[in-house]
């Protein structure tokens, strides 16, 4: 049985508001080093208030870098699969909102391919900023 938590804040509460403010992608370490002035002692708090926050699709892993992002999404958050642009160079992130291609994406289940909930497809890419 766990203890209750000491926080004055739920850490996923912590968790997505340093990942919204966050000007890149953050790994657990980062997160944990950020949060650590607000009480937060150990990475397995980190770690499970991102594990929830993911099953909620309010954040994102970026497998490719081993961070995490909040999602940005505001139009229409009733989609489960998110597409993600990794710059190969300054690995700038930036999730796409083109709904329509979102949900034709998540029509593949339809198609009986086992896409998992909250699925991340990562584009890698060559940002605008870096291609100049």
């Amino acid at each position: 049985m766990s203890r209750p938590s000491s926080l004055p804040v739920h850490p996923s509460e912590l968790v997505l508001k340093a990942l919204k403010r966050s000007r890149k992608p953050l790994s657990a370490y980062e997160l944990l080093e950020k949060l650590q002035p607000h009480g937060v002692k150990g990475p397995p708090i980190v770690y499970r208030a991102l594990e929830g926050l993911m099953q909620k699709g309010s954040v994102h892993k970026i497998k490719a870098l081993g961070t995490f992002v909040a999602c940005n999404c505001s139009k229409d958050h009733h989609h489960a699969l998110s597409v993600l642009t990794i710059c190969g160079d300054c690995q700038n992130v930036t999730e796409l909102h083109d709904h329509a291609i979102i949900h034709q994406l998540e029509d593949l289940r339809a198609m009986g391919v086992p896409l998992q909930d909250h699925a991340v497809i990562e584009l890698p890419i060559t940002c605008d900023a870096c291609a100049k």
